[in-house]
């Protein structure tokens, strides 16, 4: 019959053969691939910086266009050439 401590020592080496083979990736990534990953990533956080900085953006504008302790400006007093520049 097989030993008990056989048996043991069977299932540990099996058990490490598998840890061994799941840690180690089958196969290196080509530099296209890394590339690839690495431009998704860029253009990801692009996007993100681009968000961030319109509502930051927003905020200005809408804060610099509210009338502030009685004054009555408008729109046409901030930007005083706006309406000639559309009609030409």
């Amino acid at each position: 019959m097989i030993s008990l401590r056989f048996l043991e020592m069977l299932v540990l080496l099996i058990f490490l053969t598998s840890l061994y083979t799941e840690a180690k990736p089958l196969r290196k990534r080509t530099i296209s691939e890394v590339q690839l990953m690495h431009n998704v990533r860029e253009h990801h956080q692009v996007g993100e910086r681009q968000d961030w900085l319109q509502e930051k953006l927003k905020n200005i504008i809408v804060a610099s266009v509210k009338p502030q302790h009685g004054h009555s400006r408008n729109i046409k007093s901030i930007f005083p050439n706006y309406g000639s520049n559309l009609r030409s």
